[in-house]
């Protein structure tokens, strides 16, 4: 009999366990004590690009950004990109937090900041509340500090083969993933109107680069602006959304949030 009590107060402590854990990980981020950053006077227009991969692997072009938003922008223009592979929204909205280098440069002074968010989220099938809350925190971190934050919508990845691609282990994952969610594997669209639902409290102090301006040829694109694994952008790719990084800053002008 106490050996069956036992196993039960095992049991019960594992299922306790694990709720908590599973309950953790689906989280999005918190609310935080926002942070002041210093205001710095310079001439030269400073831009972060933070994020996932996307962010990560756009750092040896930041050199040929800087040079075609000064031609665009008529002045100065610095830059840098700050990601890291597999990320998602939440755990780059910590990153504001926790990443030395790029706390530095925000320090330096920032004028915008384009955030790549989200993709980590459909591939992973969090839930979009969990995108939505952690993207409202990342935009709610910079309007605070007068950084006008420009969100990459959901781009139109191969969601599919990204999902074909995966190992078996991981396929089980995902698929445990859109149980407790409620997210279907092709969940970019759902994501976009999470976005959508937020940004409207935030008119003209936040822009969105909309996948249609830049993404909006499926086939060719993955052709022509993919890598292979119709995830990440190739060098094309990123000449053609830099491109309309600067169309957006040109129409942003440099209005600070009220």
């Amino acid at each position: 009999m106490k050996y069956r009590i036992f196993l039960l107060l095992v049991l019960i402590s594992c299922l306790v366990l694990g709720f908590q854990i599973i309950h953790s990980y689906y989280a999005p981020c918190k609310t935080k004590t926002l942070v002041q950053l210093p205001i710095v006077e310079k001439d030269t227009l400073q831009i972060a690009f933070i994020g996932d991969s996307w962010a990560f692997l756009h750092k040896p072009h930041d050199g040929e950004a800087s040079v075609i938003l000064s031609k665009m922008l008529q002045q100065p223009v610095r830059f840098r990109s700050f990601g890291i592979c597999g990320l998602t929204s939440r755990e780059i909205c910590e990153q504001l937090y926790t990443n030395a280098s790029l706390q530095r440069f925000l320090c330096e002074g920032c004028d915008y900041c384009v955030i790549s968010a989200g993709i980590n989220d459909t591939y992973k099938k969090m839930s979009s509340d969990y995108y939505a809350k952690s993207i409202e925190t990342i935009i709610q971190f910079f309007l605070f500090n007068r950084i006008t934050p420009i969100i990459i919508e959901i781009p139109d990845y191969d969601i599919m083969k990204c999902y074909k691609q995966q190992t078996i282990s991981r396929k089980v994952i995902r698929q445990l993933s859109m149980i407790i969610t409620n997210t279907p594997i092709d969940c970019k669209h759902i994501f976009r109107e999470a976005l959508d639902c937020i940004i409207g409290d935030y008119k003209e102090k936040v822009d969105v680069l909309r996948y249609r301006e830049w993404n909006g040829n499926y086939a060719d694109d993955l052709r022509q602006l993919y890598l292979e694994d119709g995830l990440h952008l190739n060098a094309s790719g990123y000449s053609v959304l830099d491109k309309h990084i600067g169309l957006h800053l040109l129409k942003f002008s440099h209005a600070r949030p009220n």
